[in-house]
This record gives C-alpha cells, sequence and structure tokens, in this order.
C-alpha cells in the first residue's frame, strides 16, 4: 500500500494601512489547502491587490471567505486590526507585528503547527513569532510574484477598504473616501488645528502630534517696545506671538522710526513675527481735539489708549486671531482697572443680521494680563541691557510733560491751530 503523502502548510502574511494618518493597522495571515488546492483558473485571476480594480478585489475577496467556509476549505485565513489607540502607545512597527501575529494565532487554531513548512512575510522588519515552532522569513517583493501574498493583500484591503466606507459615513468632513486615510493635500487642508482631530487618528504620527502641540496665535498690540521684551518671551511659551506695533502719536517722527526700528531686532532675536502699524498721527491729534491741555492719565491719554486698542481689535479680526492682548499695562502710571475696561470694549462687536432680524456677536479673547506684576519691567530692563537697545526716556506723545521739546512743540502746535 502507498503511503500517504506528508502535507504541509506554507503560511503568507500581509499588512495594510501601515502608512495612513487614521484608525488601525490590519494582517491577513493565509495559507492554501495543501489536500484541496485553489483551483488554477482561480488563481489565475490573482494579482496584486494594487493592481486589481476595486470591483475585481471585491469580486475575488468575496470567493476566498466562500472557499474559507467549506467542510475541506481550499484555503485558511484570518484577519487582524490593531487600532490608533494600541499605535500611538507602542509605536506603528509593534502594532504592525501585533497585528500579523494575532492573525497568524487565530490560523494556527486550524492547522497544525507541526505541519508548518514556512511563514513568509512581505516585510523587513524581522519579527520573532513565539508561537511558531520555526521563524518567519520575511522577504520584500514577493507581493507582486506569489498568488498567496495576492491573496493575503487582496483580504486585508478590502477588510480595510469595508471599515474606511463605514467610518466615511460618521466622519463626512473628513472626506475618507478622497485621502483614502494617507496625508494627502486635501487632509492636510481639513487639518487645520487640534479641534479637527478625531478620535480615530494616529495622534502619535509627527504631522497630527504637530496639529495637537500647534500653539494658538495671539496678537500682542505694542507701543513702547522695551515694555514688549518680556511679555514676549512668556508668551510665546503658550502661543505663536505675532507683534502688533501701533503708536501713531510718536513724536516726532524719526523717534517712532527709531523704537520701531529696535523693536524688529528684538522680535529678530526671539524669533516672533511682527507687523507694522500705519504711522496716522493726524487721527490721534483728531481723537483729542479740545482734550490738549488735560492732564495726563485723563481723558487725553484714555483717548489715546482707546485709539490703540480699537486698531489693533481690527488687526486681530484682518488677521483671523482670536487671542489678543497689550503691553500698555506694564507702567505702573497706568490705571489697570481703566485698560481692562477698555478691552472688553473692543473685544466685542455687534452687527445686525437682516435675515434672522437678530444681533450678532463677534467675541475676541483678550488676555488680561497685568504685565506689571512678577517683576515684568524689571526683567525688561535686564534685557535691554543684555542686548545693548535703546530705551526711550518718554512716552513719545508731544504733551506728555517729559517730552523733550514739548514748550516748543507745543506752541507750534497751537499756531497750526489759528
Amino acid at each position: 500500500m502507498a503511503k500517504a503523502k506528508e502535507v504541509w502548510y506554507k503560511i503568507w502574511i500581509d499588512e495594510a494601512w501601515r502608512g495612513p494618518w487614521l484608525w488601525s493597522v490590519v494582517a491577513s495571515s493565509l495559507c492554501f489547502n495543501p489536500v484541496n488546492m485553489p483551483w488554477d483558473d482561480f488563481i489565475a485571476t490573482l494579482n496584486d491587490s494594487k493592481k486589481l480594480s476595486e470591483k475585481k478585489r471585491e469580486k475575488i475577496f468575496q470567493e476566498l471567505v466562500q472557499m474559507s467556509l467549506w467542510d475541506n476549505p481550499q484555503i485558511f485565513f484570518w484577519v487582524w486590526v490593531v487600532d490608533n489607540h494600541l499605535i500611538d502607545e507602542i509605536n506603528i512597527k509593534q502594532a504592525n507585528r501585533e497585528a500579523m501575529r494575532r492573525s497568524l494565532v487565530e490560523l494556527l487554531r486550524k492547522i497544525d503547527n507541526e505541519k508548518i513548512d514556512s511563514v513568509l512575510v512581505d516585510w523587513n522588519d524581522n519579527y520573532k513569532f513565539d508561537e511558531l515552532k520555526k521563524q518567519a522569513i520575511f522577504i520584500i517583493g514577493w507581493d507582486w510574484k506569489i498568488a498567496e501574498i495576492w491573496a493575503a493583500s487582496i483580504i486585508a484591503k478590502v477588510f480595510r477598504d469595508k471599515l474606511m466606507s463605514q467610518y466615511s459615513l460618521l466622519y463626512p468632513d473628513l472626506w475618507i473616501e478622497n485621502h483614502k486615510w494617507y496625508g494627502t493635500k486635501k487632509h492636510r487642508e481639513y487639518l487645520t488645528d487640534k479641534w479637527k482631530v478625531t478620535s480615530i487618528h494616529r495622534v502619535s504620527y509627527k504631522p497630527v502630534k504637530a496639529i495637537i502641540e500647534k500653539k494658538p496665535k495671539l496678537l500682542l498690540h505694542i507701543c513702547c517696545w522695551p515694555d514688549a521684551t518680556i511679555p514676549i518671551i512668556d508668551l510665546k511659551e503658550k502661543y505663536e506671538v505675532i507683534c502688533f506695533w501701533y503708536d501713531p502719536n510718536i513724536q516726532p517722527k524719526k523717534e517712532h522710526d527709531k523704537r520701531l526700528w529696535e523693536l524688529k531686532k528684538v522680535c529678530e532675536l526671539e524669533w516672533v513675527e511682527y507687523i507694522e502699524g500705519e504711522y496716522d498721527v493726524n487721527n490721534f491729534f483728531d481723537r483729542i481735539k479740545w482734550l490738549e491741555f488735560t492732564p495726563e492719565r485723563w481723558e487725553k491719554c484714555t483717548e489715546c489708549y482707546d485709539m490703540r486698542l480699537q486698531r489693533s481689535a481690527l488687526e486681530a479680526r484682518k488677521l483671523w486671531i482670536k487671542y489678543w492682548t497689550s503691553t500698555l499695562n506694564i507702567s505702573p502710571h497706568k490705571d489697570l482697572d481703566k485698560m481692562f475696561n477698555l478691552w472688553d470694549k473692543w473685544s466685542i462687536t455687534e452687527t445686525f443680521n437682516s435675515e434672522s432680524k437678530s444681533i450678532l456677536k463677534d467675541k475676541l479673547d483678550f488676555l488680561k494680563i497685568a504685565f506689571r506684576k512678577n517683576k515684568w519691567f524689571e526683567r525688561s530692563v535686564e534685557y535691554t541691557k543684555k542686548h545693548n537697545i535703546y530705551r526711550q526716556n518718554y512716552c513719545g506723545c508731544i504733551y506728555s510733560d517729559t517730552y523733550p521739546w514739548w514748550k516748543q512743540q507745543f506752541l507750534d502746535k497751537l499756531n497750526e491751530k489759528k
């Protein structure tokens, strides 16, 4: 009597979804039944999953599933999914290994481990699987040569695509059907801030992590650059600071330009962006008309602060920056409560919507930080000395008590009005 031919199994493992920014990695382990091999005609239909149309892949997938359900199946396979949370916890390389390992463990429930001839994996990480008597062989490039690898890749890809179609219904704004979960231009254009990162994003991936850790923008109004040095340093730890220089009543113009130049030096030292506001000194004179003779820190100064804050709030809205603040309050000579009231005034604007017949409010978030506390002024003095940066000795206004040429300038201004 002829001796029965010994049966040996060859297992092939492939994965899908290693590179995408979203959700799980999928691995498929598969082997053809050596005592009931798939028909040659069917094997001839197999190809690399990436070279098959979606319709063709789906048809082959359904056939593979049916062939695995018979009493004497022609193929054995199993699929395992490792979600994005575990990927973030153990990294994609180890998550990929775990998906392969678990798919292999489930496949070994269907075949005899002692009868495994070889396990081949289309990858190059050389994972060790403790469940195997004989360790796997990792080879790149077999996916376009071996029918079993083609079958495993088709199963993994179609299984992945079916999951993807379900998640596209849950997250329609993600346009999953367009970018297939990869970091395409469409995906990057959507993922502009951390509020758009979903529960299925791989937050350990650098592009997604960068969005989560991205600092919100803050517009910092500056009218006295030495006062801004320490606020810039401290605020940029939590915010992407954009400095807005606006102080149109600094006299004379060359003094204004000198201070602006020094601000640019500080911004370059601290690697922050800056915006130059216009020098609309005539606006200042219009705002304080008939208030020229009022004492310092009274109505004249209040109008000056109000003008600067109004313009800064306008700039924040123009740039779509939600957070803003000002270095005006670093000086101990200013009334802090008065300053905060002015900031509240310009943080909210109201417009009438003719369609809804209602008032719409647009609110900016003003950071009410008392910069004069925690020795910010003293620290700014140290900073300017360290970097050899010019410090002015008067606020800039020609009506200031400390303006160097105030008498002559004041007389000249009065003569202009006559």
